[in-house]
């Protein structure tokens, strides 16, 4: 199976697993350990033979096992432990996983020691946080090997999201009429490439920064639809975007930019497609928190949450830059999505 190309919501269930930090911390050893990949290959082992295959004291193994008991990750049966039947199907979506495992624990110092400053003073978090020394966009022109580190690991993470938030967008939107798209923002071309896949017909540019578009060139290259997608690089001062397209898409890509820049991208859009041509805005929305609490898997995700705006927030904006017929989905994923569409 190809993830991200069947059950478009199968992949939520990852979340059960990440709900807590101290959860997400076991889980993360017993990956790093190789214990998931003994327990998912072989058959159900004693506490001892897993301790002795993850060379760890007894006391340890005890104290891990537990754990990860208490997280749904293992089960006690047939003498031994084994993984749970829900984290055996979890493991379907491993790559999502670790990914969101990895960047929880990346910004987790961000919310544990900055988050009263988030909440008082955002440019006095912005200034400390790593999350923002990790989305660096200006490391993503020169061609140094420290810029394609830095860009290439944030690209890891948003391209695993894509991966399977592209399928609920398909489930919602039919893309069987348009022939040539431009994703802006579009990434590694992911969401490019999940599309194509699932239109033969449609071939798609994806406008982005230059090392985002050359890392991205290489994530597709080895696909049977990388000669129906293109890279165009963004200029340092902007500018126009390429034309004659019947469809530009902007995937969780807006919500990184002020009011202004982000008027400015729907004109730019406008310009770039056919008369009759499509919009689509695909982005998380601002969301209402409780009754349960925030999830630690979504701590990056909530780190934004000043960021995110309304579906009513781009109605105003899309008819100053020429649009018409504007309509908005809901899509409950994570967290919700909206689906905003609208013609020139």
């Amino acid at each position: 199976m190809v993830p991200g190309d069947s059950d478009a919501r199968g992949y939520l269930s990852v979340d059960r697993f990440i709900r807590d930090a101290v959860g997400a911390r076991a889980l993360a050893s017993a990956l790093e350990l190789g214990l998931v990949d003994r327990l998912q290959q072989g058959p159900a082992a004693s506490s001892r033979e897993l301790a002795e295959f993850a060379h760890l004291d007894g006391r340890g193994m005890d104290l891990l096992a537990g754990m990860l008991c208490a997280n749904g990750i293992i089960e006690a049966a047939d003498g031994g432990l084994r993984l749970t039947p829900g984290f055996g199907e979890t493991l379907r979506y491993r790559d999502l996983l670790e990914a969101k495992l990895e960047f929880a624990s990346l910004v987790a110092p961000d919310f544990f020691g900055l988050f009263t400053t988030l909440l008082r003073d955002p440019h006095g978090f912005f200034d400390k946080a790593k999350l923002f020394e990790l989305f660096s966009y200006d490391r993503c022109f020169e061609p140094t090997p420290e810029n394609y580190s830095s860009t290439a690991r944030w690209m890891r993470f948003t391209t695993v999201l894509t991966r399977y938030e592209a399928a609920a967008c398909m489930e919602h939107h039919d893309f069987s009429g348009y022939t040539r798209m431009l994703d802006v923002g579009g990434n590694s071309g992911e969401f490019a490439l999940r599309i194509c896949r699932r239109y033969p017909a449609l071939r798609a540019t994806v406008f982005d920064l230059p090392l985002v578009c050359e890392l991205g060139a290489r994530h597709v290259g080895s696909e049977p639809e990388a000669p129906r997608i293109d890279f165009v690089n963004v200029k340092p001062a902007g500018g126009a975007m390429p034309q004659s397209y019947d469809l530009v898409t902007f995937k969780s890509m807006l919500h990184d930019w002020p009011d202004e820049p982000m008027q400015d991208f729907l004109a730019r859009a406008h310009a770039a497609l056919r008369p009759g041509g499509k919009l689509l805005i695909f982005e998380r929305s601002r969301a209402p928190v409780g009754p349960a609490q925030v999830a630690y898997s979504q701590i990056p995700i909530m780190l934004f949450f000043r960021s995110y705006r309304s579906a009513a927030d781009y109605a105003q904006p899309l008819e100053k830059a020429g649009f018409r017929d504007i309509s908005a989905t809901t899509i409950d994923l994570d967290m919700p999505f909206m689906l905003v569409t609208a013609s020139k």
